[in-house]
């Protein structure tokens, strides 16, 4: 009896400390540049309030120039419940991207799903409406794509 409430304990304690990321840290770095998409993109549509999205608009909002040649396409579509906005690396895609600390932070909360999509996007990212202020659901990844 006492045995098995001390393998009861460890387990309850085990189990009971979920991990922040539900993904590998190599998808968390392969995706540097897409949640700094996702904050222009938030920013932009506070900003805004428009329907569309321009790839060149979202770029030159990018006063750091971190990711001015890593995407080659977004497209935005709303959806039941969400936004999406999917999203095409560019050729001349650059992974090694530094983010702030408060970035880091941030990132390292957010939800990072991997699953097969459509063969013509590289990833989706999900955006709760305009009342909730346009706030990251999660990025996903394409699993097609996830180690490109």
């Amino acid at each position: 009896m006492k045995t098995f409430l001390i393998i009861l304990t460890v387990l309850i304690a085990g189990c009971g400390t979920a991990s922040k990321l539900n993904t590998s840290v190599l998808t968390t770095e392969n995706t540097k540049d897409v949640f700094i998409l996702s904050n222009l993109i938030q920013e932009h549509l506070m900003r805004t309030g428009e329907r569309e999205l321009n790839l060149d608009e979202l770029v030159q909002n990018d006063t750091l120039k971190r990711i001015s040649e890593n995407f080659q396409k977004v497209e935005l579509k709303y959806e039941g419940g969400h936004i999406s906005v999917y999203y095409v690396f560019s050729a001349s895609r650059n992974t090694e991207i530094e983010l702030t600390e408060a970035e880091k932070k941030t990132l390292s909360y957010k939800k990072i799903v991997v699953k097969d999509l459509d063969d013509q996007y590289d990833g989706e990212i999900q955006l709760e409406y305009a009342e909730r202020f346009y706030h990251l659901k999660r990025i996903v990844v394409n699993e097609d794509r996830e180690h490109k």
